[in-house]
């Protein structure tokens, strides 16, 4: 019998938008061929890794994963790629580099960027104060690439200490960041994420901070 590793249920709600909805299945899929030790998975990763940090649908390798696999109804006919096309490439390529290598999930329902570096910061694995520089400037950026970079750097600390996050979710947010009018809600979503995180304690036995949002 095949052992399945898709990502446990969240501890609290989940919500995800017609973008992460159409990228959770997909990610999923790959997580546990990946972790099944598919070789096929290990390839469409490595290629993933490849398209890291290049414009959306530049890479004709990975369309299959990122553009291709953005719904109908969130494309454009324009010569730029539209925003779901952006955020389904940065979110599945960022998903790549941190699977990398990395023996339990990357991708883990329920936890948003900010409680996964919430986490991340008292967990001990890291230094708090340098999580929390990386992250003040993931929210303080000022354009989508400068962001990515800064998120970039979050996943490479999030990898080395065996931690995972939402990559549907990430999506969504992605998507929420790359329009002025939703931007403000995103950064401020992360950012009670984050500090509502709680470290493990005799009193406090559950790292997640669950209250309702």
């Amino acid at each position: 019998m095949t052992t399945t590793t898709t990502s446990s249920p969240p501890s609290h709600p989940r919500w995800l938008g017609r973008l992460g909805k159409a990228l959770d299945w997909r990610l999923d899929r790959l997580q546990d061929e990946y972790l099944q030790g598919s070789p096929r998975a290990r390839a469409d990763l490595a290629r993933l890794r490849r398209a890291l940090g290049k414009p959306a649908g530049s890479v004709p390798e990975v369309w299959e994963f990122t553009v291709g696999a953005v719904p109908e109804s969130l494309r454009w006919d324009r010569d730029e790629p539209s925003r779901a096309e952006q955020a389904a490439h940065a979110a599945l390529t960022l998903f790549a580099m941190h699977q990398q290598s990395m023996p339990v999930p990357a991708h883990v329902h329920g936890v948003s960027l900010g409680r996964a570096v919430g986490q991340l910061a008292v967990g001990g694995e890291q230094s708090a104060d340098a999580v929390t520089r990386r992250f003040m400037a993931v929210a303080t950026a000022t354009s989508m690439d400068e962001a990515l970079v800064h998120i970039r750097g979050l996943v490479a600390q999030l990898r080395s200490a065996h931690r995972g996050l939402d990559y549907a979710r990430l999506a969504d947010d992605l998507v929420g960041l790359l329009n002025p009018d939703r931007a403000d809600k995103v950064r401020l979503a992360w950012g009670r994420d984050f500090y509502r995180t709680r470290p493990v304690s005799a009193d406090n036995p559950e790292t997640p901070d669950t209250t309702e949002e």
